[in-house]
């Protein structure tokens, strides 16, 4: 061992309180930096820990966060306290309630590490330090808000690349469906996300129809994943990732891994679709309800019947959400849905109704694939009807979230009742 790499190891003990037991991990392209210098890049007089984190800013902040100079004239300052108690506690969540790290992985015994860079750029990463610990890179722009969102979703980055760098599971070498996770890590520990990142929800409402796992919605959309987790249990969905194989995709592993095939996977994406209608999930339902029965398709006239717009056309499990007018409580309200010879081809539609009463209760149709579906209103006051139709393919087949492959759609025409049409 040289002399630097004797002090820096010492230097690292010297900071760790007498008590800890997890170390802090050098990462190749960092070990030629003398920590003990203050005017390094980084150094432990800029750094601060807590029990499973190391942060580190660099040396243009100076020795107070709270008070840096200014770069090109923007503010530069971060509440450090709370980037520590707010990282921590998700740190928590996602180890201890959401499970994706197990006994045994490096982060037991090493910190994740969050860096702080001295820049304007307003991007943040989340992911590893040399595939060995989690570690995320962000600027202060990004962590001005109290609940630090934009950590919650890195750092949930941090614990899906955790698996890999654990070598428990390749984790489908890579997916958009890390975006929509980490989002949905985020709503776990942030149950006003729907208010927060409102954005999100309303490029999503345009974007229903799309194939889940299409890129466009990877941002959008932590709806299935929420469904699944109520399904299956919070903990399901990191079993997923250790389960992950090369060559599959998020949906084949969630049909091997609880032994359902493609017409069941089907079946229960209708059911999370007529369920999202009044997002009628266990968590954040009272954070959601300004946001309920907000879903709408442009449906044009056709004949005797109605179809969604050419741009709205849903592809593989992607869903219009037709919101109904002239419904009357206690009254039977019935759809006739007929797929298109190119729907059938690819398998076919999954359809069914909802009814929300204006107290917020939801109420289920049965869903069909082929012919009419109806159902009895309920008697109270109704806040709004549905009818939900999905494409839903005989054969799975996998997209790349970046591909600019046009997706297969499932045109279709539907009736109603006399006196009920598309709002």
């Amino acid at each position: 061992m040289n002399l630097k790499s004797l002090i820096l190891t010492l230097a690292c003990a010297a900071v760790m309180p007498a008590t800890a037991q997890k170390r802090v991990f050098m990462p190749e392209d960092l070990r030629s930096i003398d920590f003990t210098c203050d005017s390094s890049r980084y150094s432990w007089m800029h750094s601060a820990q807590t029990r499973d984190l190391v942060f580190f800013w660099e040396k243009g902040f100076g020795d107070d966060p709270a008070n840096p100079p200014q770069l090109d004239g923007h503010p530069m300052r971060f509440d450090l306290e709370n980037l520590k108690t707010r990282v921590q506690q998700y740190y928590h969540f996602f180890r201890d309630t959401l499970r994706f790290t197990l006994p045994g992985s490096k982060a037991d015994r090493y910190k994740m590490m969050v860096m702080v860079n001295y820049s304007l750029e307003g991007t943040a990463y989340g992911g590893t330090y040399d595939n060995f610990i989690g570690a995320l890179w962000v600027a202060p722009n990004r962590i001005q808000d109290r609940k630090l969102n934009c950590l919650a979703h890195e750092l949930g980055h941090c614990f899906q690349l955790q698996i890999q760098a654990d070598s428990v599971s390749p984790c489908w070498g890579g997916s958009g469906f890390f975006e929509m996770t980490s989002q949905w890590m985020l709503w776990q520990v942030n149950p006003d996300w729907l208010t927060d990142e409102n954005y999100h929800f309303e490029a999503f409402k345009k974007l229903t129809h799309k194939a889940y796992l299409d890129g466009s919605n990877v941002y959008h959309s932590p709806y299935v994943i929420e469904y699944w987790a109520e399904k299956h249990g919070r903990t399901s969905i990191a079993d997923l990732y250790r389960d992950g194989r090369l060559g599959e995709d998020p949906v084949m592993t969630y049909q091997r891994h609880f032994g359902i095939s493609q017409r069941q996977f089907c079946d229960e994406m209708i059911d999370c679709y007529q369920r999202l209608v009044n997002l009628d999930y266990s968590h954040a339902y009272r954070e959601t309800r300004r946001y309920a029965c907000q879903f709408s398709t442009p449906m044009e006239a056709m004949g005797q019947g109605w179809s969604p717009r050419k741009d709205f056309l849903p592809e593989d499990y992607g869903f219009n959400a037709i919101r109904l007018t002239g419904c009357q409580p206690g009254r039977k309200v019935s759809a006739a849905v007929t797929a298109s010879a190119q729907a059938r081809r690819q398998g076919g539609l999954r359809y069914g109704l909802v009814a929300v009463t204006a107290a917020g209760k939801s109420v289920y149709g049965r869903p069909a694939a082929k012919g009419s579906v109806s159902m009895k209103l309920p008697a109270e006051p109704l806040k709004a009807v549905y009818l939900v139709v999905m494409g839903a393919p005989a054969q799975h087949k996998r997209l790349s979230w970046d591909s600019k492959e046009p997706n297969r759609q499932y045109p279709y025409t539907v009736t109603f009742t006399s006196g009920v049409h598309p709002e």
